[in-house]
């Protein structure tokens, strides 16, 4: 039995959301900027399913900032009537309610019949889907009523008077759910859900410090875990010998006791005792427990080999505090998924159908290395004797986790003003053939960090992608920019030979994209030429011609508003005439754009000044053609950085001011 998909409504920003887990994979990864919803949706399983210790969690604020407002309107409503029973069914009707959906998919074991029976709707032969639906809302309107109209101050709103009574009169009811939606029944209780599903948590705030004690006290208590329920089941002698073991150590200390405590209770019967009592012996007793043992006397250490001068091994052995904090952070994960596992293996009869274990960004104080292979690694320790695996829901913000994930695993999340939705890469389809194993090779090789990007911005070449950090600082000073500069904005070398290739994952993703690349114009024999005025000139450059603004001619393209360079959240930036001059490639808009600047400053760039100074000779802007070809790319990008003052040509500045002003969430 599998958890296939999950619903929810009305739960802080997700006001109508579907998340599909990954059908043949164990592990669903979510991933997107933060504030995008990926905790939320690891709540809302964890208040609205787990526990009722999780439930009593839930607060007034959980519920959607939307649907917060419906409070003001029934007190208005309220307001208006005379009859309390018209109040009451006004609360009834209007109040708002949080939702979530389970759908679960069964096979032909009987356990999972005997569960899925109490759930279905329907008896069509070719549905193997059950639906849980657990709803949180209004459950006493009439003790809300009557508390509120007595209790609340003139000032205070239904809002207000909720915030700390909430869950006095607000509760879950379960549903069973036809798998369509369009029927429901109530169920008398949750314990079909305890049977269907249990869910397990290591959350994000591991607290893994130095802190010796308390965290060697967390790790001795799993450690615990794992030996009474592997060890005790796995191997009952040897743990029945432990147990005797601590038995005769505590026979033989309970001996030396006595003679310790004998001058002590010999004093205590001096006092005396009631009349008529007898004075009772004074017997201390040493106990032992391996509960205690690991709990409060036992402390990890870490042992290692190294080769000493002279040839031998030596072996050293260290506390915990001396292992550094990723490797800490590892045994903990490990240890609560073995956890995890052992507890639903020891539930021979109550085992839960569907085992869902959700992980809050493992990478913490992991090198990337560990993040590359964590996916892999997780999925193997997954694997349980009697062939059950646990699905896996794991948020991340690790480009390494995901470079390791492939698509079909990912789940990007994108919040738009107050709302949030969620993309399923597995279904990131793409006509052209070919271009789709591209974009997954591509997503594996780099650093995958365009999933968490505000913004993203596709360059040419090196020199761009040098460059751009600082003529987007420079862009943050615009008017109408401010806060450019903060957003976090990936940059991505990709030639314009393969921008165009990207279309279907920007489209899908949704982030405001700018792509900057050349004019590359050629003349009729296909050899590179300077723009001049674009006469029976075209460009090479597949992006211009197949993408944006999809036209050939340099003279089209030349003619060019903003709007031709836009579609959607997307814009080309190519270059433009600036100072009566267009330029071919990135270096000659530069020169364009900087002659003052770098006749002025050629002394100070080493790499490349002694070029522009042969330049200066007859105007710098006159040789720009002949300069660009001339200017090695990276020692170009590198003098420019060590030497600031000059500005980016038009055609990136109009891109990025563009880029600034695009909402991140509209």
């Amino acid at each position: 039995m599998r958890l296939d998909s999950i619903y929810i409504r009305n739960f802080r920003l997700l006001r109508r959301v579907s998340l599909d887990l990954t059908a043949d994979l164990p592990t669903t990864v979510l991933v997107g900027p933060n504030n995008s919803g990926k905790t939320s949706v690891m709540d809302a399983l964890r208040l609205f399913a787990g526990s009722d210790t999780d439930t009593k969690r839930i607060s007034l604020h959980d519920l959607s900032q939307t649907r917060l407002k419906v409070f003001k309107s029934i007190e208005a409503r309220l307001s208006k009537l005379a009859e309390t029973e018209q109040k009451i069914e006004v609360l009834r009707r209007f109040a708002p309610r949080m939702r979530l959906d389970l759908f679960f998919s069964y096979g032909e074991d009987v356990a999972d019949l005997v569960v899925a029976t109490d759930l279905l709707m329907s008896l069509d032969p070719s549905s193997n889907r059950v639906r849980v639906r657990i709803e949180y809302g209004l459950e006493n309107a009439k003790a809300l009523l009557a508390d509120f109209e007595a209790r609340h101050r003139k000032d205070d709103t239904l809002c207000d008077f909720l915030n700390d009574r909430y869950r006095d009169y607000f509760g879950r009811t379960f549903y069973r759910v036809s798998e369509k939606g369009d029927e429901a029944e109530a169920l008398k209780d949750g314990g079909v859900l305890k049977r269907l599903l249990r869910i397990d948590i290591i959350p994000a705030q591991r607290h893994v410090d130095d802190d010796e004690s308390r965290q060697a006290a967390k790790l001795s208590r799993l450690l615990h875990d794992h030996y009474t329920r592997y060890y005790k089941v796995g191997d009952a002698e040897g743990f029945n010998a432990v147990e005797d073991a601590l038995r005769d150590s505590a026979t033989g200390l309970t001996k030396v006791y006595e003679g310790a405590f004998e001058r002590l209770n010999k004093r205590l019967k001096g006092y005396g005792y009631p009349p008529g009592q007898t004075t009772p012996d004074l017997r201390i007793r040493a106990e032992f427990s391996s509960q205690a043992i690991y709990q409060d006397h036992t402390r990890v250490y870490y042992a290692s080999e190294h080769k000493t001068a002279e040839g031998p091994v030596e072996e050293l052995i260290l506390p915990e505090k001396y292992n550094g904090l990723g490797y800490k952070n590892l045994i903990f994960m490990v240890l609560q998924l073995e956890s995890f596992l052992a507890a639903v293996e020891a539930s021979a009869v109550d085992r839960p159908r569907v085992h869902v274990i959700v992980v809050e960004e493992p990478e913490a104080h992991l090198h990337p290395q560990m993040q590359y292979v964590f996916i892999n690694e997780i999925s193997k320790s997954l694997e349980v004797a009697e062939g059950v695996v646990a699905q896996v829901i794991l948020s991340t913000h690790s480009s390494h986790i995901i470079a390791n994930s492939g698509f079909d695993p990912v789940r990007y999340f994108r919040r738009s003003g107050r709302d949030v939705s969620i993309r399923d890469l597995s279904k990131l389809t793409v006509p052209t053939p070919g271009v789709l194993d591209f974009l997954r090779r591509y997503i594996k090789l780099t650093h995958c960090d365009l999933f968490f990007a505000d913004k993203a911005v596709f360059v040419e070449g090196q020199v761009e992608r040098l460059l751009i950090p600082a003529m987007i600082e420079e862009c943050a000073n615009a008017e109408g920019c401010t806060g450019f500069a903060s957003q976090y904005i990936s940059i991505s070398e990709v030639g314009g030979a393969y921008a165009h290739k990207f279309k279907p994952i920007i489209d899908f993703l949704g982030v405001p994209t700018l792509v900057i690349t050349d004019m590359d114009s050629v003349d009729a024999a296909g050899e590179k030429c300077p723009v001049g005025d674009g006469a029976n000139k075209r460009t090479s450059n597949a992006c211009l011609k197949t993408w944006l603004p999809a036209k050939e001619q340099i003279a089209d393209l030349l003619a060019c508003d903003d709007a031709a360079k836009i579609h959607g959240r997307i814009r080309v930036a190519f270059q433009v005439a600036e100072g009566g001059n267009c330029g071919r490639s990135f270096e000659e808009a530069f020169v364009y754009a900087n002659a003052d600047w770098l006749t002025a400053n050629h002394a100070q760039l080493p790499a490349t000044g002694p070029a522009i100074a042969k330049a200066t000779t007859n105007g710098i802007a006159a040789g720009a053609w002949d300069l660009a070809s001339k200017l090695g790319k990276v020692d170009f990008a590198l003098d420019l950085i060590g030497k600031p003052g000059w500005k980016a040509p038009k055609y990136i500045r109009d891109g990025l001011e563009w880029l600034a002003k695009e909402g991140i969430g509209s």
